[in-house]
């Protein structure tokens, strides 16, 4: 692609900052207008700016770059109970600190997937350390099944009740490895379905 041209610039500014109109940026696009804070400044690497861009693969996006804190204050006066909505018509919304957290902060906090139910509607927590969740009161409902696993060990401890209420219970023990058939209520078959799930295991 050829260098993009600009046959109508026009520039509103002085030695801090510049309205630019038809600007084109470092990266061959041309912005509609931006609003610019002019460098070098020795504290910052990158530049602060907001851009309408009119050209390129992001055509019809808005850019901004806020070097220190991007700061959004609103809800003073909330609009039928609500202060402020991001909406995307299409694709995902993406919250992206690689060497930072993020954190939500709300009086009350609603996680909502409101897919089809088959192949949409998940809400997927990943984490490579630990989920420590803390609270008075933990519920857990599901209209078909809830699962747990552990590939080491799983408590289950309460100073007062543990109630199990089914219609039918059924306890299997995994595999004991010191002896060849294992120990306890298995079953022949269940040993085997034991041993077979630690083999899996160890070969990942």
């Amino acid at each position: 692609m050829g260098a993009a041209k600009s046959v109508d610039f026009k520039r509103i500014g002085n030695t801090t900052g510049e309205v630019l109109f038809e600007q084109v940026d470092s990266q061959n696009n041309k912005q509609a207008v931006m609003i610019r804070r002019i460098f070098p400044n020795p504290g910052f690497r990158r530049s602060q700016y907001i851009g309408l861009q009119m050209s390129g693969a992001l055509n019809g996006s808005i850019n901004v770059s806020a070097p220190a804190c991007y700061n959004v204050r609103c809800g003073e006066k909330p609009v039928d109970g609500i202060a402020g909505v991001t909406y995307a018509e299409n694709g995902d919304l993406i919250l992206f600190a690689p060497r930072g957290r993020i954190r939500i902060v709300a009086k009350d906090i609603d996680l909502i997937a409101e897919g089809n139910g088959n192949d949409t509607g998940f809400v997927n927590i990943h984490s490579t350390t630990v989920i420590d969740m803390k609270t008075n009161e933990l519920r857990a409902q599901s209209s078909d099944a809830i699962s747990m696993a552990a590939e080491r060990k799983v408590d289950i401890n309460s100073m007062q009740k543990i109630g199990l209420n089914a219609a039918n219970v059924k306890v299997v023990e995994s595999a004991d490895v010191a002896v060849l058939l294992g120990t306890g209520s298995n079953t022949v078959i269940q040993t085997i379905e034991g041993y077979k799930k630690l083999i899996e295991s160890l070969l990942g």
